[in-house]
């Protein structure tokens, strides 16, 4: 569905209703689509993401890495962060 920008603000609550029923809703300006507004996919809940092949999980907190890093002295983070990507 594609609507102007004048059409969604004068009848904003009844395309949220189209939206919100499934719908997509691309917005245009002088007939140049430039958004779309789209339903929020509803997260699975975690039995139904440990169902899925190749997941398990214990319904423990990771551990983490077993020895966390410090930062360097004299080293700024930002600088430390640009060096560890490359």
């Amino acid at each position: 569905m594609q609507t102007s920008i004048r059409e969604l603000k004068a009848h904003l609550s009844e395309y949220i209703r189209q939206v919100e029923a499934g719908e997509t809703v691309t917005v245009s300006i002088h007939n140049r689509p430039v958004a779309q507004i789209v339903p929020i996919k509803q997260q699975a809940d975690l039995s139904e993401l440990a169902k899925q092949p190749g997941i398990s999980w214990s319904g423990g907190k990771p551990n983490g890495l077993p020895k966390g890093e410090a930062l360097p002295e004299g080293v700024g983070l930002a600088d430390w962060v640009i060096e560890d990507r490359r």
